[in-house]
């Protein structure tokens, strides 16, 4: 195939081939010195510009100068000051003697005595006797009253003088049994007054007197016929 070119042909091809190869190798240098070159067909990115924070303190300042200010120099001013006046001082006279009054004796009287103490007011003794408990009903068949007394111990008492009586004056005596046991009977229905009980020794009263009132009906819720009160010795 070679055989149909001549010697001229090859010298112009080989020519073409080697400015080719010269093009191409240029090419390739002037990309590697700038890869932004405008026939590059594979350009890389360009890089992202980064912000660089500038220090304030790097900033030059402008610093006044201070300017001398011209004042005017103040003058002294002359006040005048008036010179005291002398005020004419009285002379003084000498003391006069002033007489003393001599203090005579007077009688005085001595103050009273201090009044005696008032006695003590006396405390009334309590009764030997007291009521420690006191109740009632009604009762259809009599007006009456009963109950105990007691020693100290809390044993009954027998042979201790009882008075009972009413608001009119009337009074009987009656004593109680071996166990203590007292009772009185008023009237044989039921009746209406104001009675007592009272507990008496050697003729001498030993308790209060423990009064109450009876009434005249025994159907009624405030009905009072029969009372109980038990008395005890202190």
């Amino acid at each position: 195939m070679l055989d149909r070119f001549d010697d001229r042909t090859l010298e112009i091809t080989t020519v073409v081939v080697v400015v080719l190869i010269a093009l191409v190798i240029l090419c390739y240098l002037a990309i590697f010195l700038n890869p932004q070159v405008f026939f590059n067909p594979f350009k890389p990115p360009l890089p992202t510009p980064v912000a660089e924070a500038t220090s304030p303190l790097n900033v030059p300042t402008w610093t006044p100068t201070a300017t001398p200010t011209h004042t005017n120099t103040p003058t002294p001013t002359y006040t005048w000051t008036p010179s005291p006046t002398p005020t004419d001082t009285p002379t003084p006279l000498p003391p006069t003697d002033t007489p003393t009054p001599t203090p005579t004796a007077t009688n005085t009287p001595k103050p009273p005595p201090p009044p005696k103490p008032k006695p003590p007011t006396p405390t009334p003794t309590p009764w030997p006797y007291d009521y420690v408990s006191a109740g009632g009903r009604a009762d259809c068949t009599r007006t009456w009253v009963h109950g105990y007394v007691l020693a100290a111990n809390g044993l009954a008492e027998a042979g201790v003088q009882m008075r009972v009586g009413n608001d009119q004056g009337w009074h009987a005596d009656i004593w109680t049994d071996v166990n203590g046991y007292y009772e009185a009977t008023f009237h044989w229905q039921p009746k209406a007054g104001k009675w007592f009980v009272r507990v008496f020794k050697g003729g001498q009263p030993r308790s209060m007197q423990f009064w109450w009132e009876t009434s005249a009906g025994c159907q009624g819720p405030y009905s009072l016929q029969e009372v109980e009160i038990i008395w005890r010795h202190r």
